[in-house]
């Protein structure tokens, strides 16, 4: 598990990865915890936040992460952690976004 200032923007990547790994497609949307999507929000100027939600809704409920899509498929980090297998294209690099410190 990862630690330190950007911990839930990896975990983020990690579910959206895992997704992307089982589905061979992206998710939709994320469930996540209030504290996970402040903390998430915290690590981007507005203008980058405003990119990562072009791309993902973000559903604030009692889910640690999970990315999901319209058709109900998902990836539970919390569950499942990261995926075993890394996808042709990172979710990093997807999003095309990196926190203000990269």
């Amino acid at each position: 598990m990862p630690n330190g200032e950007n911990k839930n923007w990896v975990r983020l990547c990690g579910a959206i990865d895992g997704f992307r790994v089982r589905y061979n497609q992206w998710p939709t949307r994320v469930r996540l915890g209030l504290v996970y999507f402040e903390d998430i929000k915290s690590l981007f100027n507005l203008h980058a936040f405003n990119k990562l939600q072009d791309k993902l809704q973000f559903v604030i409920d009692d889910a640690h992460i999970v990315a999901e899509d319209n058709a109900g498929q998902s990836y539970d980090y919390s569950i499942e952690g990261f995926p075993k297998l890394k996808p042709p294209i990172r979710a990093r690099d997807w999003l095309g976004i990196k926190p203000d410190y990269d």
